[in-house]
């Protein structure tokens, strides 16, 4: 069953599409050249095209290429430039094959499914030909269709209309190993072509289609977490700080997991990086059950305040310090990407970074090849491990799972 979760999750992308047009009227622009293109060198004469006839490993790839119109898509953007630089990073024929797509099916298989897939993984500009390594985690914006609007799954206090949602493919490199949105895709050195570049890469790398509440509920690992949120919100609506905007950005707990697009120019959609504490790590705080944590709550000083008083509750004064806001507008953050842990280990992110003025913010060291947050207004106070399963693209950001809460006392 395995082996076919990446096509059947490709159906409901397109299934989704069909149902966007009649509930959310979606709609599609044309896809154009978008983000700033990688430094690009090359010393070869032949073009992508030819490059990838000549690759025995991308021969699914090839076959599902010459199905889609990117070849027709990149020669309509060579108009100008015939030299104008693209990336394709191509699964090898292993990666598609774990995939569910083989020699066999291919030709079967929709021409829709595989633009989504080849989209994807196919970038503006070049990656030069011998690098070590990229600073850091870059997003670039692929040649898949920005869409208007990618409407939330979740009921939530936002309700953006006309605006575009740009997916994003994060890039990184550490010591010659490449990795597509946190993950390891391999150490092959890069083909160049007179117009761009070839990665082969180990496994096959899709555009996120869930947001990171849909994420988190779904696993029951963080069913603690989730109840503590609500939990807080209840709080906030009973008090009547929510309803705007502003407020619902700040004490809005789960506001901050749900799709929300942010403007008309690339990089504006809102994301977060949330540090969600597992079911144990509210255990060995000594939250026993679901119960305990309502409780706790329920003994907060916001519980007996006047309505309307700004207060965080005693449990979100933690969870605060949880999710970060990334890529934000204003003097917040700006210009962060996901922090990926394979960023965070070569302190390529800073380490500080916060949510704006009296709001959470972590401090992070790497300690025996660990993650370790902390509290930078508790330096010695308990840390936060992240553990495994981390990396997990959304749409509304990246998911790392930890061992602690960030409490002001060991």
């Amino acid at each position: 069953m395995k082996r076919y979760n990446i096509r059947l999750g490709l159906y409901a992308i397109i299934l989704s599409g069909l149902i966007g047009v009649i509930s959310c009227s979606k709609t599609e622009e044309p896809p154009r050249p978008v983000g700033t293109g990688l430094p690009y060198t090359n010393t070869t004469s032949r073009r992508l095209a030819e490059l990838l006839d000549s690759i025995p490993e991308a021969s699914i790839y090839r076959a599902a290429f010459k199905r889609t119109g990117i070849q027709q898509y990149i020669d309509s953007l060579n108009t100008d430039n015939s030299n104008a630089y693209y990336t394709l990073f191509v699964p090898v024929n292993k990666a598609w094959e774990a995939a569910g797509y083989t020699m066999g099916n291919i030709n079967t298989v929709p021409a829709e499914e595989l633009e989504l897939l080849i989209r994807y993984l196919s970038i503006t500009g070049g990656i030069a030909a011998k690098p070590g390594s990229v600073t850091g985690e870059t997003a670039y914006y692929p040649f898949t269709y920005p869409e208007k609007p990618v409407c939330s799954e979740v009921p939530g206090p936002f309700a953006d209309n006309g605006f575009y949602y740009y997916h994003r493919l994060s890039v990184g490199m550490t010591g010659g190993v490449l990795r597509l949105n946190g993950k390891d895709v391999g150490r092959k050195p890069v083909i160049p072509a007179v117009n761009g570049a070839v990665y082969l890469i180990d496994s096959m790398i899709t555009k996120p289609v869930y947001e990171s509440y849909q994420v988190l509920s779904a696993d029951t690992a963080f069913t603690f977490y989730m109840a503590a949120l609500k939990k807080s919100n209840a709080l906030y609506e009973q008090s009547g700080i929510l309803g705007n905007r502003y407020y619902n950005i700040r004490f809005n707990d789960t506001a901050a997991l749900v799709l929300m697009t942010g403007g008309t120019e690339l990089g504006g959609e809102p994301a977060t990086a949330v540090f969600a504490p597992d079911n144990n790590a509210f255990r060995k705080a000594g939250f026993a059950s679901i119960e305990e944590i309502n409780n706790y709550i329920d003994r907060s000083a916001l519980a007996d305040a006047p309505p309307g008083t700004e207060m965080l509750t005693n449990m979100d004064s933690i969870l605060v310090n949880h999710r970060i806001l990334i890529n934000a507008t204003g003097d917040v953050n700006v210009n962060l990407t996901n922090p990926y842990t394979g960023c965070l280990l070569s302190n390529a992110w800073p380490n500080y970074v916060n949510n704006g003025a009296a709001m959470g913010a972590i401090t992070y060291r790497i300690e025996n090849s660990r993650i370790v947050l902390h509290r930078p207004d508790a330096p010695q106070g308990r840390g936060a491990v992240i553990i495994g399963p981390s990396d997990i693209t959304t749409l509304t950001g990246v998911i790392h799972r930890v061992d602690n809460l960030l409490l002001p006392n060991p």
